[in-house]
């Protein structure tokens, strides 16, 4: 892997040396991408030909490769951004764990460049961790399946929540300092995942976890505002109708949901209508410029397991649970007709919240709403970013995210690890 990054950046070096402006592949309007090629408005990103961990070594940063095996067979690819600590002794004893939501993979947090999430942390002292759960491009091994195997794609947000995090949280804790304890950094659903792992198992997590960042928390979702809830209730019938036409991989592996986002990049028109269809998700008042539309497609969709985004499909529905088979299945592995609840209050680990007014996904009632049901000692805070463009993919995508996210953020978890 070393030669491969040491080749990648001297192809790097080289081609934007000579290349000038042939290598430009993003621009602050859609009206320069017409002439992108030699338009001196535009610039190179290398988010829009790279993934991690090349972006992390180009950018100059160290970077480590962990292969992480699950008692179930699934091998996870979790990326380390090493720190020694030096920089912020408190830091030294929590590593941070970094984890993406639906549909996406730990490029998320690599997307603004230096002013990514994953850097910002690790400038200010900490050494990052970021996860890619089951399915998603980075983690498409297994040790006897492969991803043309229905049974590989036969998982859900119960899996990633009860089986992922505690094999990767076992990884970081075996290459840090004896008595450390990870902050968790969750988007969208990856803070459904902390929810679930915390009330599954609230005193191994008050144990390691040092404390929860939900960014956009995703808990019970009635009170989405994307018109893409209608959808919420047929999630089993499109998953029967998936599997009887076997097109299980074809909508959930990563390359496969790629070719249908190939268009979105064919035209400023196209990309512009592409992006106003993902901000009925979002929240149309976006932060989110032209400039980082390549970025994004180069690094979604990440790709998921169609029972992971029916699993998800229950949250818009008001049921915070593990997955609900049909009656007969639930009593074989629960033991009841109903797929059991999470308890959230049984939570311990100091949770900070942060979401947006604009947020049309994970909105502000919904915030709320989890705050409340949290145990008393859980409740480390919550704040609200109410500024009229800055929705749900702004968290880590946004031309502002830095400044209205990150460095507040930063200020919030260094008081917390204080002694």
């Amino acid at each position: 892997m070393a030669a491969i990054l040491l080749i990648l950046t001297f192809w790097f070096c080289i081609s934007n040396v000579l290349g000038g402006t042939e290598n430009n592949n993003v621009c602050p309007t859609f009206e320069d991408y017409y002439t992108i090629k030699n338009n001196s408005n535009c610039w190179y990103d290398l988010g829009a030909d790279y993934v991690a961990p090349e972006i992390i070594h180009l950018l100059g940063y160290p970077v480590k490769i962990y292969k992480v095996v699950t008692k179930d067979g699934y091998i996870l690819t979790v990326y380390r951004i090493p720190n020694d600590g030096s920089s912020n002794p408190h830091a030294k004893k929590h590593p941070v764990y970094l984890q993406h939501g639906l549909v996406a993979t730990s490029n998320n947090f690599l997307a603004l460049q230096r002013d990514s999430l994953a850097f910002v942390l690790w400038e200010a002292g900490y050494d990052v961790w970021l996860g890619n759960y089951r399915g998603t491009f980075p983690s498409e091994q297994h040790v006897n399946l492969t991803t043309n195997d229905p049974e590989f794609w036969s998982t859900s947000m119960d899996d990633v929540a009860l089986i992922d995090l505690p094999a990767i949280f076992h990884t970081i804790l075996s290459h840090s300092e004896p008595d450390s304890q990870i902050i968790y950094i969750g988007h969208s659903l990856g803070t459904t995942f902390a929810l679930m792992y915390g009330s599954e198992f609230p005193e191994e997590a008050k144990e390691i976890i040092k404390m929860f960042v939900l960014l956009c928390p995703a808990y019970t979702l009635n009170n989405m505002i994307s018109p893409y809830k209608v959808f919420a209730p047929y999630g089993n019938w499109v998953i029967d109708t998936v599997r009887e036409l076997r097109l299980e991989r074809i909508v959930s592996e990563a390359k496969e949901l790629g070719r249908l986002m190939v268009p979105c990049m064919e035209s400023p028109p196209l990309m512009r209508l592409c992006m106003q269809f993902y901000n009925l998700f979002y929240g149309p008042k976006a932060d989110f410029g032209p400039e980082i539309i390549p970025v994004y497609f180069r690094q979604l969709p990440g790709g998921t397991s169609i029972q992971i985004l029916n699993h998800a499909a229950d949250l818009v529905l008001g049921n915070f649970r593990k997955y609900n088979y049909l009656p007969h299945i639930n009593i074989q592995k629960y033991g009841t007709p109903i797929a059991p609840l999470f308890d959230v209050s049984k939570i311990e680990v100091p949770t900070y919240i942060v979401y947006s007014t604009q947020d049309w996904a994970t909105p502000e009632k919904d915030a709320n709403h989890l705050y409340r049901n949290l145990n008393e000692k859980a409740r480390y805070g919550i704040r609200k970013i109410d500024l009229p463009y800055f929705n749900h993919i702004d968290f880590v995508m946004g031309r502002h995210a830095r400044q209205l996210v990150y460095d507040p953020l930063i200020r919030v978890i260094n008081q917390a690890v204080k002694p």
